[in-house]
């Protein structure tokens, strides 16, 4: 079956660098960063002038990343280039839990439809982030590929988004709270010595801590073994690893899985602009799918 015209994006807090972008076909729609007063789009691969290295060492010396949403005239560039080229257009966008950009995109969709009304518009909310999130644009991409309509590939999405699984832990859990992106009942968690949070992304997509474990090299095989018990048939997919200014966390979590697990293949990379503002430096992750995400912690 030919390729099916349709243009996917995923958002800043989707991690896919320009490689896999260009691999899997895949645009995305930048987000906004404020650093030392200085407004720029939160790059996906770091070319708007701050290096994960310069974000990390400002966040270390106490100065607070601000974030924000996807621009609506971002929105509204992207998506009416897609429709001026003759392709239907799949946002899959950051969870609605963490960003409103879904929201904004809607309505972009809503108005540009009345000028194209032959062309097809879905925004799909991830309730993820991070590599779960670039993991459905990627599955979304091979099976437009294969010639799969945008319908049964809105039809997967809706029926697996739950098997997407995220397993972490930060070094401070004060990035988290002060950006908002995890419960404030949580906080404690970040004021026990040498105890680190166990987060995951919950069923409504919020980021929420459900375990402490002491020690650093204890919390990083707990997230290993963790993303290993939820995943299914690990031999068959990849599992993704990522940190923010963490590669000797990152390298060790590999180590781990590797010795227990023997997945197909094993992607590591970065957290991207967005996560690595609202998590802080030393924050890693493992990305899975398998058994679907039950838990659902009221905000």
């Amino acid at each position: 079956m030919a390729k099916t015209n349709l243009q996917i994006f995923i958002d800043s807090c989707g991690e896919l660098n320009k490689e896999m972008r260009t691999k899997y076909d895949i645009d995305y729609t930048p987000m906004m960063l404020n650093i030392e007063g200085k407004e720029i789009p939160a790059s996906l691969d770091f070319d708007a002038g701050y290096s994960i290295l310069d974000m990390s060492n400002i966040m270390k010396s106490g100065k607070r990343i601000f974030t924000a949403q996807v621009p609506i005239p971002t929105f509204e560039e992207k998506f009416k280039a897609a429709l001026d080229a003759g392709k239907d257009v799949l946002y899959i966008s950051c969870s609605s839990g963490l960003s409103a950009s879904v929201k904004s995109a809607e309505q972009v969709a809503a108005e540009l439809l009345k000028a194209y009304p032959d062309r097809k518009i879905v925004c799909f909310d991830s309730l993820h982030s991070g590599y779960s999130q670039a993991g459905m644009a990627i599955k979304a991409a091979e099976m437009r590929d294969e010639g799969k309509s945008l319908e049964e590939i809105h039809e997967w999405l809706k029926a697996n988004v739950y098997k997407f699984n995220m397993f972490a832990t930060v070094e401070d859990l004060k990035f988290l709270k002060v950006a908002g992106r995890v419960t404030a009942g949580s906080a404690f968690f970040g004021n026990l010595f040498h105890v680190h949070p166990v987060l995951i992304a919950d069923k409504a997509g919020h980021n929420n801590a459900i375990k402490k474990v002491n020690g650093t090299k204890g919390v990083l095989s707990y997230l290993v073994k963790a993303a290993v018990d939820a995943a299914e048939n690990i031999e068959e997919q990849t599992v993704y690893l990522a940190g923010f200014d963490a590669d000797a966390s990152v390298e060790f979590m590999k180590n781990e899985l590797l010795k227990i697990a023997k997945p197909k293949e094993v992607y590591v990379g970065n957290l991207g602009p967005i996560l690595g503002a609202s998590t802080g430096p030393g924050t890693v992750a493992i990305f899975v799918y398998g058994k679907e995400v039950c838990l659902e912690i009221e905000a």
